[in-house]
């Protein structure tokens, strides 16, 4: 297996020398690896937001059980918005734009990807410690979580405003 791994990144590496020299090409290439870094970002950062959502499901069996079916209620909806989050952030436009294509996503606009790409991760972990603080009533998890589902729409359209050129 390792002898394969060999192979194909010395045959990477030769096709890499030869498009290098096609003017144009490297820029690109190196475009496309940080868009397939971003990508992997978004995964994870939608990963860990998943996890935080469940965490919430799992205080809605305690709500069950108590029979609080009013903040139950609530609950669910704030799931269904927190699902809406997650899967912006997992399908969010990754930055690219065609060799030809009439937009261009250069490096400067995907640092700026970046930058709004940690702040998520900001967001994200203020979320797990809002879930995982035990000294919290679910309402007030609730409340709290509302916020922060505020302050992700906000980054995310911030994202797409960068996208589209408008930032």
């Amino acid at each position: 297996m390792k002898d394969l791994n060999k192979k194909i990144n010395e045959m990477e590496n030769q096709y890499q020398k030869i498009i290098g020299k096609i003017p144009g090409f490297a820029g690109y290439f190196a475009r496309e690896k940080r868009r397939t870094a971003d990508k992997l970002l978004r995964q994870y950062l939608a990963d860990r937001l998943r996890k935080t959502k469940d965490e919430l499901l799992s205080k809605g069996n305690t709500l069950l059980k108590k029979k609080e079916f009013d903040t139950l209620e609530e609950l669910n909806e704030l799931i269904k918005n927190f699902q809406f989050v997650v899967d912006k952030i997992e399908y969010a436009p990754q930055g690219y734009s065609g060799f030809f294509g009439p937009i261009k996503v250069d490096t400067e606009i995907l640092d700026s990807l970046h930058t709004v790409d940690a702040s998520l991760l900001s967001l994200i972990e203020k979320s797990e410690k809002i879930v995982a603080d035990e000294t919290k009533t679910v309402k007030e998890t609730i409340s709290s979580i509302k916020s922060s589902l505020k302050d992700f729409k906000t980054v995310l359209n911030e994202r797409l405003e960068i996208l589209s050129g408008i930032k």
